[in-house]
């Protein structure tokens, strides 16, 4: 009997992702969207909006950066819908891998986990944030304003303080640890006040509240009973990521007027 996906997993650690990649399924002949959120030398979770059956075979060409893409085969375990986000998660067993790929899949991930690291220690210090693989640098703006997070759709609502935000995540400081494989619904509304420094003729529309799914990054700092954590955006609505922009945009006008 072979070994689950999840099991499987549990035993290497999971590198978080958000890297875009187009996953086959047996029988389907159009290949499907997806977005990978995790990665292990035993499988993976992809995030994606299309219904397939669990236990058919499975692979995507996984990008990587200056190298070619790397091919990844295996079975579907188990596919879950969640409706809070209107997504299907697909938990993946890697199979039949050669040698060759099983290395260059170790090699990635101990990669991954080197930048990660990097990040962490806060070597990124030009105000960009590069998560796993994703080549799109998010510019992020400190803050300091209340949102609120459940664990999942519907759950119990706690409130928490943002210290930054970005139109790929935020990082924030709450009262309790958040696991990396629970889904966190965030939502708030970014300051309006600060249009009035524009001194923009015309009109200045007041920012729109955001709701938006995430899940915790690895590495938790604890202060006087506090916890901060970094989350990562995941499958984002783009109306909600816009009105970041506009927000995160506003705040770095704002700093170059006043220089």
């Amino acid at each position: 009997m072979s070994t689950s996906g999840a099991e499987n997993r549990r035993s290497h650690f999971r590198q978080p992702m958000m890297i875009r990649v187009d996953l086959r399924v047996a029988g389907n002949r159009i290949p499907i969207p997806a977005t990978l959120v995790d990665l292990s030398a035993g499988g993976c979770q992809l995030y994606g909006r299309t219904m397939v059956h669990a236990d058919l075979a499975c692979e995507f060409n996984m990008p990587r950066e200056h190298m070619p893409p790397l091919r990844l085969s295996g079975t579907l375990r188990k596919v879950t819908y969640h409706a809070a986000d209107r997504t299907f998660r697909y938990t993946v067993e890697f199979a039949d891998l050669t040698e060759a790929t099983r290395e260059e899949l170790a090699r990635f991930i101990h990669e991954e986990q080197r930048k990660e690291l990097a990040r962490r220690r806060g070597e990124t210090a030009d105000g960009t944030v590069k998560r796993g693989n994703d080549l799109r640098a998010d510019r992020r703006v400190d803050v300091n304003i209340p949102i609120f997070y459940s664990v999942g759709m519907g759950g119990v609502v706690h409130e928490a303080i943002a210290l930054d935000v970005s139109t790929g995540g935020l990082r924030m400081i709450c009262d309790r640890v958040l696991r990396q494989e629970w889904e966190i619904v965030v939502r708030f509304t970014p300051p309006s006040e600060i249009l009035k420094l524009l001194q923009r003729r015309g009109e200045q529309k007041p920012f729109s509240e955001v709701r938006l799914s995430a899940r915790a990054l690895p590495g938790v700092k604890q202060t006087r009973g506090k916890y901060q954590h970094s989350l990562v955006w995941v499958n984002p609505d783009p109306q909600a990521t816009h009105e970041i922009h506009r927000f995160v945009e506003a705040v770095n006008l704002i700093a170059r007027n006043r220089r």
